[in-house]
């Protein structure tokens, strides 16, 4: 066997172990940061899961719920991160000299990448179809999360509306956390996976 044919199955074994990696860290950064939502909501005095409620209601168009749909809204945020892991750790399997560098650099690289996330697809996806979604929704006033035994929550559109400032910032800060988590853990996994 030449030093060619070792060297293929290595570099196919990298692209599979970073891909991987990517897909398993986004899914544990969407966790955390959904933690950290959760915790958040609960610090400003609002029902916890408030935001994948409104998520919810956004995309389907409508204001009374089960109590299932505070994790539909999670599960859809969860899948997105995972997607998203996956999307901005494929870059270093596709190539050995940017896999070379994450091992330097994925604390910079995973900033920049959660900067770059909320600049391309948090800001439109929120100004461009959540924003106008909620204020179609204005006309209901209020968002319900009900249960057999009565009403569980509720959160007025217009205040939703109201704090969407302090949330697209606070969102900065969040994507910056997952992309972070992303590549670092990615850098982990991958070299774990490789060296083992």
């Amino acid at each position: 066997m030449t030093i060619h044919d070792k060297r293929i199955p290595r570099q196919k074994n990298q692209v599979l172990s970073v891909i991987a990696s990517g897909a398993a860290s986004g899914l544990i950064g969407s966790l955390a940061v959904s933690a950290l939502i959760l915790l958040a909501e609960r610090v400003a005095g609002l029902p916890v899961g408030t935001f994948y409620l409104t998520l919810v209601s956004a995309i389907s168009q409508g204001h009374d719920y089960s109590i299932y749909a505070i994790m539909q809204g999670m599960l859809l945020h969860i899948l997105a991160g995972t997607v998203l892991g996956l999307a901005i750790s494929s870059p270093f399997a596709l190539s050995s000299r940017a896999y070379s560098s994450l091992g330097r650099a994925a604390p910079a690289y995973g900033l920049v990448a959660g900067v770059l996330i909320w600049a391309v697809l948090f800001l439109p996806l929120t100004y461009g179809i959540m924003i106008p979604l909620l204020k179609s929704l204005d006309g209901q006033s209020v968002i319900r999360q009900s249960a057999p035994t009565g009403e569980l929550s509720k959160i007025a559109v217009s205040d939703m509306l109201a704090m969407i400032d302090r949330i697209v910032y606070t969102a900065l800060a969040f994507n910056m956390l997952f992309g972070l988590i992303v590549l670092v853990s990615t850098r982990a996994f991958s070299q774990a996976a490789i060296h083992r």
